[in-house]
């Protein structure tokens, strides 16, 4: 390999890592993703949570992290037999990437499974909104490291930041920032992200009983339909200035 495509590169920065990362559940492989070693417990925990493998954080009876070298690294979830084996029925056969949250589903019907809707809950204000993506863009400690290549999330109750998680992948940092809201014990009505919105991140809002999801970019029709159907406040914004309120 030519020296000069290795790192850190010629400038003396660092490129942002990426190593894979299995989820277990009870001790069974069940998805495997490439990500930014980085808070794998929360990640493990938001995935279970924003995949509808528990409800909650009081489902999970323990977390456990193995590396394994330069093979990846493991995150073990044990659970209660009843929802492993429901999860199992659904279960990600194949190797997700840091760019797909859906690569390796069984089918296109567990890609789209069946939500239940939110209560309806009050929007935040959008001068609000705008100053949590503020918040948030100072605490990405990850993103200053490394100069930029990482997307980050950040889950939020009231005027408060509870939590910035950054990953390779979006959908990766929407999990790890469900996962850290979660495990802290505090009520979350809002998760903003820096990413794009596809359906796919409006599933896991809902999922995890989050009141309000705000991105970065315009939305897709399916996640705007999504949204609606289920009661989810779904906000983008252009780098947090200007807002438009889709549900």
């Amino acid at each position: 390999m030519d020296p000069e495509w290795q790192t850190p590169i010629n400038d003396g920065r660092k490129l942002p890592p990426e190593v894979p990362v299995a989820v277990t559940l009870n001790g069974e492989g069940f998805a495997v993703f490439m990500a930014t070693p980085r808070d794998l417990e929360d990640f493990a925990v938001g995935f279970a949570i924003s995949e509808s493998i528990v409800s909650g954080i009081k489902d999970v009876q323990s977390i456990a992290l193995h590396e394994h070298g330069e093979e990846g690294i493991s995150v073990n979830l044990e659970i209660d037999d009843e929802q492993f084996f429901t999860a199992v029925k659904r279960k990600r056969l194949l190797t997700g990437t840091s760019g797909c949250g859906l690569c390796g589903l069984d089918s296109i019907r567990a890609a789209l499974r069946a939500l239940t809707p939110l209560s309806p809950q009050p929007a935040p204000k959008t001068e609000s909104i705008s100053a949590m993506f503020e918040a948030m863009q100072s605490k990405q400690t990850l993103n200053d490291i490394y100069g930029g290549g990482l997307h980050a999330a950040a889950v939020c109750c009231g005027e408060n930041i509870l939590a910035v998680r950054e990953d390779i992948g979006r959908h990766n940092a929407m999990d790890k920032a469900l996962g850290a809201g979660a495990r802290s014990g505090e009520p979350v009505d809002l998760v903003i992200t820096t990413s794009r919105c596809s359906s796919d991140l409006v599933q896991k809002a809902v999922s995890a009983r989050v009141g309000t999801l705000a991105v970065m970019a315009t939305p897709s029709d399916l996640a705007v339909k999504l949204a609606r159907e289920n009661c989810l406040n779904l906000f983008s914004c252009n780098r947090g200035y200007s807002f438009t309120r889709y549900s």
